[in-house]
């Protein structure tokens, strides 16, 4: 039965199909590292090519993932099967679901819809304060900003017709639809996450699952503590910056600026980058150099304590990967997955790396006639 007591591996045993005893006993060939490498080669292809309906499986893989060792606990401490926990666990994520986004309905709706009436008033102060009333010169020609927001505005006046209602009405349709498959995938997940992950091992060779279970508690340690580091980081930023931007500094949308900040964590390197450049457009917006150089301070003051207590602190392993390669990682990701490659990005490398030092530790096996000629001992790595 779904979600029993009954371990997986017997499950899988006893599904699978025992030779007769009349056949003749055979032996299957070894099965080769370039034979898991072209099987690898295929998925990967075959990722590729429905990379757009992959986000609601990597978010709902993702809860269960965290949600495993929750709920393990309580399924020992309760005696209980670990399909009545795992129910009890997604009604308490959809219910903080659900007031998260009443909450964000009531608060950050408004908030946005007041930005977008009075984006042509912020859009011309900001102008003021960079270019100034006179404007700038370029090749002869002169550009206020009256004149500057009134060109704006009649390219986004042209830019919206038609094709662009009918793409934004597919974009809504797929984000609901992609939502809905997401809560609809996570209780099955959740219920069945052992069971899944026992039958993932099975379909490897038989002489490759010891050494891939001798992998897997180095690797999922790392990622479901990177997991939930990441949302603790995003969590941070948002709360600290709101107290920010809210009480401190007064900031309008308040609420609204702090979830754009934190949301943008999720996303490394640019990320980062990117809420820095919203901070310093909104302190040139001060209107006082004061209070502008206070929220840059602010927001660098922000920006150290992720990256240098937070952010190591949470994380642990999947913060000490050198940043050239999670730019790359990012780069490529991003190029070939889309958004799920944004998100699975650092994920993949840290695998990776604890992938080939698991491998690289492991001496070197030889053949007969090298062992002769081998050193006594291993010669250190160079430092």
């Amino acid at each position: 039965m779904e979600g029993s007591n009954i371990p997986a591996d017997q499950d899988l045993a006893a599904a699978s199909v025992t030779p007769q005893e009349d056949a003749p006993s055979r032996r299957r060939s070894f099965v080769g590292g370039w034979a898991i490498a072209a099987v690898l080669a295929v998925l990967a292809i075959l990722l590729y090519e429905i990379r757009i309906a992959l986000l609601p499986f990597v978010f709902a893989i993702a809860v269960a993932f965290v949600t495993d060792p929750l709920i393990v606990g309580l399924q020992r401490r309760l005696g209980s099967p670990r399909w009545p926990v795992a129910a009890g666990c997604y009604l308490v994520i959809l219910a903080i679901l659900g007031g998260a986004g009443y909450w964000v309905g009531a608060v950050v709706v408004s908030d946005l819809m007041s930005i977008m009436a009075h984006a042509p008033d912020i859009l011309r102060h900001f102008l003021d304060m960079t270019i100034g009333n006179k404007g700038i010169t370029v090749f002869g020609q002169a550009y206020t900003p009256d004149k500057i927001v009134r060109s704006a505005a009649g390219w986004l006046a042209g830019a919206v017709g038609i094709t662009a209602l009918k793409t934004a009405a597919s974009v809504a349709g797929a984000v609901i639809f992609g939502a809905v498959l997401t809560l609809v995938l996570m209780p099955y997940l959740m219920i069945s996450a052992p069971r899944l992950a026992a039958g993932t091992i099975w379909l490897l060779p038989p002489e490759r699952r010891s050494s891939v279970k001798r992998l897997l508690p180095k690797i999922v340690p790392v990622l479901r503590r990177y997991l939930i580091g990441l949302c603790i980081v995003v969590s941070y930023t948002a709360l600290v910056g709101w107290i920010g931007f809210g009480p401190v500094f007064h900031l309008p949308h308040a609420v609204l600026l702090a979830i754009a900040v934190g949301l943008l964590e999720l996303i490394p390197v640019i990320g980062p980058f990117a809420s820095g450049a919203i901070v310093a457009i909104i302190a040139v917006q001060q209107g006082g150099i004061v209070a502008a150089a206070l929220l840059f301070g602010f927001a660098m003051a922000l920006r150290l304590s992720i990256d240098n207590l937070v952010g190591p602190l949470v994380l642990g392993e999947a913060a000490r990967v050198h940043p050239v390669v999670i730019i790359i990682s990012f780069v490529c990701g991003a190029i070939l997955f889309g958004v799920v490659g944004l998100l699975l990005a650092v994920p993949v490398v840290v695998c990776v790396k604890i992938t080939l030092d698991h491998y690289y530790a492991e001496p070197i096996a030889r053949s007969p006639d090298r062992d002769e000629a081998a050193p006594a001992t291993p010669t250190p790595p160079p430092r």
